[in-house]
């Protein structure tokens, strides 16, 4: 991984340049604020250079978007830089919930309507409020995300599919991934604040690489035969039109 740099308008832009055996340049803008391009290695600079200013606009207006995300406390972008203070919003598939942290003796998150109630011994400790949210949230997506995969299951158990090993862990670019071999599923802790069908269609989503392990035309013809609205929930998934 090669850290290069262009100007776009008037704006510096950092991106990430892989070299790799393909036939186009590919292009990705993260949630984190990461750009990185994959192209092959006897593609001229000129002609990469070239192919980032045509797409400028995209890529400023991602970074504008994603930044705006993560000021507003959208987990997925935020990541690991969350703090989880007082008055935050925090979401729940989807829902909005305020965050009131408040002094206690009995240390613990519980969901009150519409808040989420955080009492803590020492309110100015923003680590251990932090460790307080974040085991609460994953538990919430562990929950919804065991629901979820036994409901789809007998779907890939009747073509062969062993019940995986699920695991749930902070991701900052990735909803979920699978690794055949080894029949493990892992799902972003940040899964638990989309909506229940985004929820449900990054599990199918991660369940039919257990038959397909790649991103071929196989892989999506399966995908809509399983689940025929796949893409309008990857689009509403994507497109975060639920935060509000």
């Amino acid at each position: 991984m090669i850290k290069k740099s262009i100007t776009l308008g008037d704006r510096p832009v950092t991106y990430e340049l892989q070299y790799k055996n393909v036939k186009r340049i590919n292009l990705r803008v993260h949630r984190d604020g990461r750009v990185c391009v994959s192209v092959n290695r006897f593609v001229p600079q000129v002609q990469l250079d070239a192919f980032l200013e045509k797409n400028g606009d995209f890529i400023l207006q991602a970074l504008e978007k994603f930044q705006t995300m993560r000021e507003g406390g959208d987990g997925m972008a935020a990541g690991r830089t969350r703090e989880y203070r007082d008055g935050d919003t925090l979401y729940l598939k989807g829902v909005p919930y305020r965050l009131r942290v408040l002094p206690g003796g009995k240390e613990r998150v519980e969901e009150v309507g519409r808040v989420l109630l955080l009492t803590q011994k020492d309110v100015e400790n923003a680590e251990r409020r932090k460790r307080m949210v974040e085991k609460y949230l994953t538990g919430e997506c562990r929950r919804e995300v065991e629901t979820l995969c036994r409901r789809v299951y007998p779907v890939f158990e009747g073509l062969g599919v062993e019940w995986p090993e699920i695991r749930i862990r902070s991701m900052v670019s990735r909803w979920g991934s699978c690794h055949p071999a080894k029949g493990i599923l892992t799902f972003a802790r940040q899964l638990i604040e989309v909506p229940e069908s985004c929820i449900e269609y990054v599990v199918v989503h991660e369940f039919s690489h257990f038959i397909h392990p790649d991103h071929s035309p196989r892989f999506h013809d399966f995908l809509t035969k399983v689940m025929p609205d796949w893409k309008e929930r990857r689009s509403l998934l994507n497109s975060r039109q639920w935060v509000r």
